[in-house]
């Protein structure tokens, strides 16, 4: 949509504002806080965001000063959570900022469309927050407005990045009770606000904690916590009213998730985490956030399927072939060819996948933590399905497979009945079959394929596949031959290698370890490597020495 489509006056004086510098491409979206607009930035030709601002900014020097200067202290921000501010842009009657465009949804546009978030999903999003507001708050500045709306899912990596740091606050600076009507809308949202914004006090990062609390809840149970008919009645809620522990509306929470959440929006400031770096450290200490599944593991998880499937179609075959062959009277030797090629080649690819076991094995990973990667990988389908069996569109989507799928297999008997009516007996094993009934026959034999597939494959079900890898390579003979590959190669390592080596990969399993014994264990390892370059060199040097000393002599 170019700017002339658009045929709006504020939007033609922002364009004649930004003049050569940005295109207008298309509206983002619009609220009480002003409008954000697509925009291409002509001289280094990428997309931007560009957020135009109520006129009370523009029209206002004492606002209009106090946001210019707040933006440049989140311009010089850099944070991967955070949306950047490249600019601000002015004229007399326009405010407006220039900040990153981040390809994706807002979590309120997430919620709407799927419903409440997954446990390890929504704690990903907690953390990404916190993280991005330890980083502010260190560097004196609170948000005041974080709502699901400020929040950005990126659609490439999943990332949360908060936006709207061009309308923060210096910590040192007291937020004006005037500000909390019109304009409030700019510096807080009602049902969003900590009750020290509400009531007009001086606000810290203790409050951003307290909306980020309300963020989370709304993610975790896709309602508004403290959702009022009007701006006065929902800050009197904020000053008056308990928000609700998440856990009575969404009881599948893990408590300490729970507890987490209820903690962050305590009425009072004191009895909250204190810093968001508290928050982030309560989350890593209650294990809510899984690690992430090694990619060794999960393309091991692939070549294990597939060799499955494989052993599943050589039976099914060689079961096939040595059937005929003993009907067709053919001699022992016909009857075993093809057995014994299927079964070479079933050993073969076996001994590829024990290969990918022992390789894995030399990267450090010990068989147990290759036994809980495969578990975890079944566990995420698990989830996943879990997580649609959640979402009413895809309930609704599978209602009207199963209805077509009904349909098909209906119509494909009225075909076949049809088909079977046209043949005309010519003998009593021999029937004349006409091109139309024929065609109908055909057409049965896929509809019926079809209504099957479209039957047996729910979303919401194990396929048969998953449950034979669950037998097969999670229970006794998987978990046998891994620990063979497994043993097999730790054999050949070193013993102080190896236990360095699965000690590191574990970590990549097993949750993360803090932040402190990360430190400690990267200084461990620096003073280690240290003592090895020092005791190399006193040996080159003594060698260097005695060198000398025989062509002295």
């Amino acid at each position: 949509m170019t700017t002339a489509a658009l045929n709006s006056d504020s939007l033609s004086a922002l364009a004649s504002m930004l003049g050569d510098r940005y295109r207008i491409e298309r509206e983002l979206g619009r609220g009480g806080m002003g409008a954000v607009y697509l925009a291409r930035d002509l001289r280094l030709d990428r997309l931007v965001a560009i957020k135009v601002l109520p006129a009370e900014y523009a029209s206002q020097a004492a606002l209009r000063e106090r946001f210019i200067r707040e933006t440049r202290t989140a311009a010089g921000f850099s944070h991967p959570n955070i949306v950047p501010v490249y600019a601000v842009e002015e004229s007399d009657d326009i405010l407006a900022y220039v900040m990153g465009f981040v390809e994706g949804e807002t979590l309120a546009e997430r919620v709407a469309r799927l419903g409440p978030l997954p446990v390890r999903e929504l704690v990903r999003i907690l953390q990404d927050v916190a993280y991005a507001l330890a980083y502010a708050h260190g560097r004196g500045v609170v948000h005041r407005d974080i709502k699901p709306e400020n929040v950005m899912l990126e659609r490439a990596t999943g990332r949360a990045l908060v936006m709207d740091f061009g309308i923060s606050r210096s910590i040192s600076q007291a937020a004006p009770v005037a500000a909390m009507t019109r304009v409030g809308e700019v510096v807080g949202t009602p049902e969003y606000m900590s009750p020290e914004q509400a009531s007009g006090d001086q606000v810290d990062g203790r409050s951003d904690i307290y909306s980020l609390g309300l963020t989370a809840h709304y993610a975790a149970t896709a309602r508004v916590a403290m959702a009022a008919e009007t701006t006065q009645k929902a800050l009197v809620r904020q000053l008056t009213d308990e928000v609700p522990s998440v856990g009575e509306i969404r009881g599948d929470l893990p408590g300490s998730l729970q507890e987490t959440i209820d903690h962050c929006v305590e009425k009072d400031p004191n009895d909250r985490f204190q810093t968001a770096e508290a928050l982030v450290e309560a989350l890593d200490s209650a294990q809510l956030a899984e690690p992430e599944i090694p990619l060794s593991i999960r393309l091991l998880a692939g070549e294990l399927s597939i060799l499955m499937m494989l052993i599943v179609v050589i039976a099914f075959v060689g079961w096939i072939f040595v059937r005929s062959s003993l009907q067709a009277d053919m001699s022992l030797l016909d009857t075993m060819l093809i057995p014994v090629m299927l079964i070479a080649v079933l050993i073969t690819r076996l001994m590829t996948s024990v290969t990918e076991l022992r390789r894995i094995s030399r990267e450090g990973f010990a068989s147990a933590d290759i036994i809980a990667g495969l578990e975890r990988v079944m566990d995420e389908r698990a989830a996943r399905r879990a997580e649609l069996g959640a979402q009413p569109d895809v309930r609704e989507r599978r209602r009207k497979v199963i209805t077509i799928a009904v349909v098909l297999l209906v119509l494909s008997a009225l075909m076949l009945w049809w088909a079977l009516q046209m043949r005309v007996r010519i003998s009593p094993t021999q029937y004349h079959v006409p091109v139309i009934a024929m065609v109908l026959i055909f057409t049965t034999a896929a509809a019926v394929g079809t209504s099957l597939v479209l039957l047996l494959k729910s979303p919401f079900r194990m396929p048969a596949g998953e449950r034979l890898f669950r037998a097969v390579w999670l229970g006794a003979p998987g978990r046998a031959l891994i620990r063979l590959a497994a043993s097999g190669e730790s054999t050949r390592r070193s013993n102080s290698v190896g236990t360095i080596r699965r000690q590191s990969n574990a970590r990549i399993v097993a949750p993360k370890a803090s932040k402190a014994e990360s430190v400690v264990a990267q200084v461990q390892s620096e003073d280690e490597r240290l003592q090895q370059i020092e005791s190399r060199l006193s040996a080159l040097e003594r060698w260097r020495e005695q060198r000398g000393n025989a062509q002295r002599e």
